[in-house]
């Protein structure tokens, strides 16, 4: 499937939510685009390296709401639905980017249900504590899933103020024991 591109410095794994602020008349046509068919667009990191600065991996998104901000540009909320493979990108006139996806060949350790240990509670409990004391964050998540290990692990990679270079990093050429290690270092010195 083919599907408009759009390279961020914003990092997203499944389940995730972000809000986007859209003023450049190329993703203000994406935006109309992905409306009109029902059909997600690709959020992914901005990589400089990549030929038309589109990386390996995205994450394909749905608009889930829209509004705009005090000076009238376009804001709009997504959700993370899968991570997708892009390729054969190319971009139009508007130098709007596209791509060809396709479902990853690589199981990625979000992929992989796990549960939670008795030291994994900490992680829980501080991510339920951050959303509800953060209004905006808490406002932007329509569901949440503290029960489900993943998607806690994936929030704390969303959220730490680490580069997104490093985020990348964990996320796709990590496993699961190295990023568990890392949050539970980072989340007990932080929190504790």
């Amino acid at each position: 499937m083919k599907r408009a591109i759009f390279p961020l410095p914003v990092f997203i794994l499944p389940c995730g939510y972000t809000r986007l602020r859209i003023f450049e008349p190329r993703y203000l046509e994406m935006v109309k685009e992905s409306l009109k068919t029902e059909q997600g667009f690709v959020l992914c990191q901005y990589d400089i390296d990549s030929y038309l600065n589109v990386p390996k991996y995205g994450c394909l998104v749905d608009i889930i709401d829209f509004s705009q901000d005090k000076h009238g540009q376009l804001l709009i909320d997504v959700v993370a639905t899968s991570v997708v493979e892009i390729n054969d990108v190319c971009e139009n006139k508007q130098q709007l980017r596209y791509g060809q996806l396709s479902a990853t060949e690589n199981i990625f350790w979000f992929q992989q249900p796990r549960q939670f240990a008795n030291k994994d509670k900490y992680l829980q409990t501080a991510l339920q504590q951050l959303f509800a004391s953060n209004e905006q964050l808490n406002e932007l998540y329509r569901e949440t899933h503290f029960n489900e290990l993943n998607w806690v692990v994936a929030r704390w990679l969303e959220l730490l103020p680490i580069s997104i270079d490093k985020k990348q990093q964990l996320a796709f050429e990590s496993d699961f024991a190295n990023i568990h290690s890392f949050l539970h270092t980072v989340i007990n010195n932080e929190f504790s």
